[in-house]
């Protein structure tokens, strides 16, 4: 369940979404005083594992609330806490818990949701109550409760508006109360829940601390991947061009000594066999370079690289490019291996009648989707090729997912910060394919 994205249908919502958020609050107050009971139990060693069970409580609690406000403010609140390890000790976890920040932050969340969140929602929830009792008020007296005895609500004192006529008086009340409640209801409710995210989500140094651990795994990731892709090309130069040279070498040298024999028709055949040999050297390394960087995507950049590999594809490929500009060299190579894989992966597994690439790039994003009609049931395996491409974004820090249910379709979506050249590129948004 998410807010809807109309601002009326959305208004109309959020009593909803309050009566949520006002049981919420009552289960913070619950744990709240159950808190305060195992504080006193806690110099006991009884207390340790209530505190232990109190504290994973109140994380789900939490963790609700993340989701709910979430949902509300149309955010993502990143869960802050850290890995425990599974096989510590009872007392060892309790005191990981207490050491840590994130612990104390859901903790002075939930005294703050258990005093302030219960008057915000139930103020909120007030007034929408009044708008609607009051507005609704006279026309149930004449009809449904004609009978009923006038009720004491309607009792304030200075006057009682005991029938249905004086009730009439009520409306402008109710017309205000809904005014206001339209007008500010959902500002209030968002500025109390803005102050969740504060506290609920991961501090400035939570979020230094995890960018630096992905940075960490991205350059391992990073240096393992340059390693293979190192031994690759001495593998292939070993044994391919190295060992054809070789026997080029041979060729010349027994051909050198034919002539000196005074044979030339013999020699003759060696140096042609020795052109041929040297002509299929050409080739062979002409291929390692296609693989580490290739001509055309130096020759004609992203988008033309993008639809010679389409009518290259044996299944129809069309590509659509929205790039605008032209990429920094690194970042294209990266993309175009990638989008390479994803389709030699298609082609290997997918048993598809088509395909689709889009290239878009917004927000300093490069994000490319690859849609198939294939059987789908694809997903990112260690040692995969799926897998390899994810290793490859994430030199760039990008990131690689997988949307591919049995029966297909397919997507797999390929995200890359990157920022603009200023190179305008060529055949921008061009459909191209076979």
């Amino acid at each position: 369940m998410s807010m809807p994205a109309n601002p009326i249908t959305r208004r109309l919502a959020l009593p909803g979404w309050s009566v949520l958020r006002f049981s919420l609050t009552l289960v913070a107050a619950a744990l709240l005083a159950a808190a305060i009971a195992t504080g006193v139990l806690v110099v006991f060693w009884i207390g340790i594992p209530v505190a232990v069970a109190l504290f994973l409580a109140i994380r789900v609690w939490a963790n609700a609330q993340r989701r709910v406000i979430g949902e509300q403010l149309g955010v993502v609140i990143p869960v802050p806490y850290r890995e425990r390890p599974k096989h510590a000790r009872l007392d060892q976890q309790a005191l990981l818990l207490i050491r840590e920040a994130a612990t104390w932050r859901d903790v002075a969340w939930l005294a703050i949701d258990a005093t302030l969140g219960f008057v915000v929602n139930l103020l909120y929830l007030g007034v929408f109550g009044v708008a609607v009792y009051y507005l609704v008020q006279p026309l149930l007296l004449v009809t449904l409760f004609h009978t009923a005895p006038n009720p004491s609500v309607n009792d304030f004192g200075f006057y009682d508006f005991d029938t249905p006529a004086k009730t009439l008086f009520l409306v402008p009340l109710a017309l205000g109360a809904g005014v206001a409640w339209w007008r500010w209801g959902e500002l209030f409710l968002r500025w109390y829940s803005h102050l969740g995210v504060l506290l609920l989500g991961p501090t400035a140094k939570a979020v230094l601390t995890a960018r630096v651990s992905e940075l960490r795994q991205s350059r391992d990731l990073t240096v393992d991947y340059a390693a293979a892709e190192l031994r690759r090309i001495e593998r292939d130069l070993h044994d391919g061009a190295q060992g054809r040279i070789a026997a080029l070498s041979l060729t010349l040298g027994m051909a050198e000594e034919l002539l000196h024999q005074n044979r030339p028709e013999q020699a003759v055949g060696l140096v042609a066999e020795a052109r041929q040999t040297c002509s299929d050297v050409l080739d062979e390394i002409r291929q390692l370079v296609r693989g580490i960087h290739p001509p055309v995507l130096a020759d004609r950049g992203f988008t033309g690289a993008l639809q010679a590999m389409a009518l290259d594809h044996p299944l129809p490929v069309s590509v659509v490019d929205r790039l605008g500009e032209k990429l920094p060299a690194p970042l294209e190579a990266a993309a175009y291996f990638a989008t390479n894989e994803v389709l030699a992966n298609i082609t290997k597994h997918a048993e598809a009648t088509q395909v689709q690439v889009i290239v878009t790039h917004e927000r300093g994003l490069v994000r490319i989707e690859v849609r198939d009609d294939g059987r789908g049931g694809a997903a990112v395996a260690p040692g995969g090729g799926l897998d390899g491409v994810a290793r490859r974004l994430a030199a760039f820090d990008g990131t690689l997912d997988v949307e591919s249910p049995e029966g297909g379709p397919t997507t797999v979506t390929l995200s890359i910060p990157a920022v603009h050249t200023g190179v305008p590129a060529t055949d921008n948004e061009r459909p191209s394919g076979r």
